[in-house]
């Protein structure tokens, strides 16, 4: 089973490389190369090291119609693989509709594998746009946490939150330049065997002024969803309220509150800029699922920060408090912009009790290298 989904996976891929690509003129490729170094505890309570790699290599051009492919190959050496907890989250399936990944070498300490994250066509033509494929639909405009996105959603406290694998699905998209209007159709089928829930949602957005509104509904499997996202000025920074209902019998539900700008004070040479988010959620402890994250109290609180120390080093701090157990998360970071190609990252992760005890401290650290 295992070389038949193997060779299963290299046959999309090459499928979706060969005709993709044929009909489409100017591809432009282009590649990013990510290392890590990172140091916490196993489920055992050992202190571990690994070591991880993703290599990107992508293919991005035509004009009305429009291709764009991302293929990576990951591996992931030392304590992490061995660990038995993280070995079995390893050998499961990704949480997606198409199968087009699968591992290439596993070892007690070694794990390697190569995987589909981008690959879509999309069609244009006037207002109306096309795009079916696996893609990344990006919804809410939270800082920290985004309730409207149940698509891909990723928890704040991730060591990666800007790698999110995409949805296979259709999306049909109409947008009104000239009254600020769009509205959008997005259809994916479910996979029971990865855990994945069929999606049907409908989003019109409309900008008047200094006000952004969203309004969402459709459903996950047969739970019926409905959303709304709504943000505005407020002097030089913006506010934005962000909810999203689940009209289940659990009657569960997310809503988040907050604001964000950019401070300039007297004594720090460059702008400060601080968000602050406020989270209720509705059904905390509530299983987790691709589209559903673990939330484990029903108020959370975030701060995020960031200051340009000259224009090559820049700090950011990511701060979440518990009030109903008393836990908090503090994520600081610290980059440095090597060059037009080369950034390098020292992140450090302090979970402390409350909804984060599950949480083990984390240092890293890690280079992007893009070309």
């Amino acid at each position: 089973m295992e070389a038949l989904r193997t060779r299963r996976s290299a046959l999309c891929t090459a499928i979706l490389l060969l005709t993709g690509a044929s009909p489409l003129h100017a591809l432009e490729p282009s590649g990013w190369l990510r290392s890590q170094l990172f140091a916490t505890r196993d489920s055992r309570q050992q202190p571990i090291t690994s070591a991880a790699g993703r290599l990107r290599l992508a293919l991005d051009g035509g004009d009305r119609l429009r291709l764009h492919l991302a293929y990576d190959h990951e591996l992931l050496q030392g304590g992490l693989p061995a660990d038995p907890v993280a070995a079995a989250a390893l050998q499961r399936p990704q949480p997606t509709w198409l199968d087009a990944d699968a591992p290439i070498s596993r070892r007690s300490h070694l794990y390697w594998h190569h995987t589909l994250y981008r690959g879509w066509l999309a069609w244009e033509r006037g207002a109306w746009r096309i795009k079916l494929g696996r893609q990344r639909i990006a919804w809410g405009s939270g800082r920290i946490w985004n309730p409207t996105d149940r698509f891909n959603p990723v928890a704040p406290t991730a060591l990666e939150p800007d790698w999110k694998l995409g949805v296979d699905a259709l999306r049909l998209e109409w947008n009104g330049v000239r009254d600020n209007r769009a509205l959008t159709a997005v259809i994916a089928p479910g996979r029971a065997a990865h855990g994945v829930a069929r999606k049907l949602a409908l989003r019109w957005q409309q900008t008047r002024g200094d006000l952004d509104l969203a309004l969402t509904g459709g459903a996950i499997g047969r739970t019926p969803i409905a959303g709304i996202d709504l943000t505005g000025n407020l002097g030089d920074g913006a506010i934005r309220l962000e909810w999203l209902g689940e009209f289940d019998h659990a009657a569960g539900g997310e809503l988040i509150l907050g604001g964000d700008n950019n401070w300039r004070l007297p004594w720090l040479a460059q702008p400060l800029y601080l968000a602050v988010e406020y989270l209720y959620h509705g059904t905390p402890g509530r299983p987790a699922s691709p589209d559903r994250l673990t939330i484990g109290s029903r108020h959370q609180i975030g701060a995020s920060l960031g200051y340009d120390l000259t224009p090559l080093w820049r700090i950011d701090l990511l701060a979440i408090v518990d009030p109903d157990h008393g836990g908090s998360f503090m994520a600081p970071r610290l980059r440095w912009s090597a060059g037009d190609d080369l950034e390098l990252d020292a992140i450090v992760q302090l979970p402390q009790g409350g909804a984060f005890t599950p949480l083990e401290p984390l240092w890293a650290l890690r280079a992007d290298y893009f070309f």
